[in-house]
């Protein structure tokens, strides 16, 4: 289990660089926990993106080996990392009783990606981020620890908080894959089409439709982290006060970029992930 444990750490630390730097908060047990809850999950992203053409068949095939985990049973795959990984998920499943609805529902985030390549109203991409990250709060949440039930809509929209941030930041990377993720009819309403996209016009009007869909992400960061204070102090609250913080981070590095995504992909580098750690703790103790 030793080496279950740190072959969902090096998947972790290989593809989820800024969640690997805030787990460090964490105890040794939860730690190793929420690595292979990340790499359970990687698993699916592997599953869909390593199939061209065939990514039903992938998704398909990571619901066979969710069912084979929850019944108890080995998966061995051809590539030992994951196989091991799985291992290591199995016995967080159990131990911290995550339901395997949770995973049900990220599958068909992955299904609706192969379907539908633009969304009319934020109800509708609402309805997407939950599937592929508010879900995902959810799930973290079984690993941390929540203690009163009524905030895990507050754990959804913090990971919906951060798919949205992730969509503001890849919206060259989306149309490159031929999707379209902010909405069409709030596009419209500021006279931006998907052609613009197309010619990658970063203009007075994506600047405007920026801002705007900037303090939505800011306002479910809001709404998401009044849920933080229910976490376990145990180094959980800070190490999901800690995502929220360098996520939110990014909003700020699109805004210094003067909302061009375009010509450059908005990130933090590692110093100034340290430097949201005081924010970060402020979250953390429920002062902002």
């Amino acid at each position: 289990m030793d080496e279950a444990r740190l072959a969902a750490r090096d998947i972790c630390k290989h593809h989820a660089r800024s969640f690997y730097f805030a787990s460090f908060f964490l105890p040794r047990q939860k730690r190793f926990a929420a690595y292979s809850v990340y790499a359970f999950c990687r698993l699916l992203d592997d599953a869909v993106d390593e199939n061209p053409g065939k990514e039903l068949e992938g998704i398909e095939r990571f619901e066979e080996t969710l069912e084979r985990v929850y019944r108890g049973e080995t998966s061995e795959l051809e590539n030992r990392q994951q196989s091991l990984a799985i291992r290591a998920f199995g016995q967080t499943a159990r131990q911290y009783g995550i339901p395997k609805a949770y995973f049900r529902d990220l599958t068909q985030g992955c299904r609706m990606d192969l379907t539908i390549s633009r969304y009319e109203t934020w109800a509708d991409l609402e309805k997407y981020c939950y599937h592929v990250a508010g879900v995902v709060g959810l799930i973290m949440s079984s690993v941390f620890g929540l203690s009163d039930g009524a905030a895990k809509q507050q754990a959804v929209e913090m990971g919906n908080a951060m798919q949205l941030t992730n969509i503001l930041r890849d919206v060259k990377e989306d149309w490159n894959r031929g999707r379209v993720y902010l909405p069409q009819e709030e596009m419209r309403q500021f006279g931006y089409s998907n052609g613009d996209i197309a010619a990658s016009r970063a203009d007075e009007r994506f600047t405007c439709l920026m801002k705007f869909q900037i303090n939505r992400a800011r306002a479910l960061y809001t709404t998401g982290g009044k849920g933080l204070r229910h976490l376990a102090d145990d180094g959980s609250r800070l190490t999901a006060s800690a995502m929220a913080a360098i996520y939110s981070g990014i909003l700020d590095a699109i805004e210094k970029q003067q909302y061009d995504v375009y010509t450059r992909r908005a990130h933090l580098t590692t110093a100034q992930k340290f430097c949201r750690l005081p924010l970060a703790w402020k979250m953390k103790q429920g002062r902002v």
